[in-house]
């Protein structure tokens, strides 16, 4: 049996919700939300769109941070979203408040779960959780970026998109590192199938930034992440062995980072296929472990000195 425990059902938390309990992978489910009836309202949601699909979930609604309990997979989306004023340093320390908090109380009641973090910024909030936690935690990293990626090539050349591949790392978001040696187009090299059709500049410039361009018009990102989550879930939970662009946890100098890299995704996580990328992707993504350390190292001094 297995049981996953969602914390947060805001925006993009209900769309992961709703898409993991579709997927029929997962036994029992614990809708975690502070706000006072939103749990209870998207269990009866849930359970009809369930229904619908003659799909047995058993669904546990809360407000309660303590009852969120037994878990096997804990994703943790709670927190404040970004405004548009906002600077990356204030959200640092606005959810890093969050997230640290979680991390003293969820592991005494879910001593076997595996974390995966979807809060931003997520890779440092990840790194955040188990630092306080001391438990294994993966964030959601690139991934999506992977599957933006490949629906972009695929939709400017013409071809499915089952019949692209490749892969992403380093930091998500714009600091994205793609790993152009691993795009292939019905098994050809991309720069050799794209020649004169599309070029690096436009996947970059599109992967990069489309994720601004939606959340402008729409107000958020919502069935993109919320897909590629239910595949990672979906994965652990089966023990698929796919291989993702998660962020599992690296050591850098004196910390615990998380830096996506493609990984296979199973249980347990698991290895990281990194040294099978040319020695250009490796160099990206070393230059990106470099940064996202830098960074996060001074937002974490600056986050305990506040709150010591």
């Amino acid at each position: 049996m297995v049981r996953v425990s969602f914390i947060g059902a805001g925006r993009i938390g209900q769309t992961i919700i709703y898409a993991t309990l579709m997927s029929g992978a997962i036994d029992e489910a614990i809708v975690m939300d502070i706000v006072p009836n939103v749990p209870d309202r998207m269990k009866d949601e849930l359970m009809h769109a369930l229904s619908a699909e003659g799909i047995n979930t058993r669904i546990i609604a809360t407000n309660l941070i303590d009852k969120v309990e037994n878990s096997d997979i804990i994703l943790i989306s709670a927190g404040k979203p970004r405004t548009a004023n906002q600077s990356r340093v204030d959200l640092f320390m606005d959810n890093a408040r969050i997230i640290s908090g979680f991390a003293k109380i969820l592991p005494s009641k879910n001593p076997n779960a595996l974390y995966i973090m979807v809060t931003n910024p997520v890779d440092m909030m990840a790194s955040v959780f188990m630092k306080y936690s001391g438990k294994y935690t993966i964030s959601s990293g690139a991934q999506v970026e992977n599957n933006r990626l490949r629906s972009f090539i695929a939709d400017k050349l013409g071809v499915p998109v089952n019949s692209v591949n490749g892969y992403t790392g380093g930091e998500h978001g714009e600091g994205l590192s793609i790993f152009w040696d691993t795009i292939s187009v019905n098994g050809r090299p991309f720069d050799d199938i794209a020649k004169g059709r599309l070029t690096r500049e436009e996947v970059s410039a599109y992967v990069k930034g489309i994720a601004a361009q939606i959340i402008g018009t729409l107000g958020g990102t919502s069935w993109g992440p919320a897909t590629t989550m239910r595949d990672v879930i979906v994965s652990i939970a089966k023990n698929e062995h796919k291989v993702m662009s998660i962020a599992p946890p690296m050591k850098v100098k004196d910390e615990i980072i998380h830096v996506s890299r493609p990984t296979v995704v199973g249980n347990p996580i698991g290895p990281s296929i990194e040294k099978s990328l040319s020695d250009e992707d490796r160099v990206a993504l070393e230059s990106a472990a470099e940064k996202m350390y830098s960074e996060y190292k001074e937002l974490l001094t600056n986050f305990e000195r506040t709150t010591s």
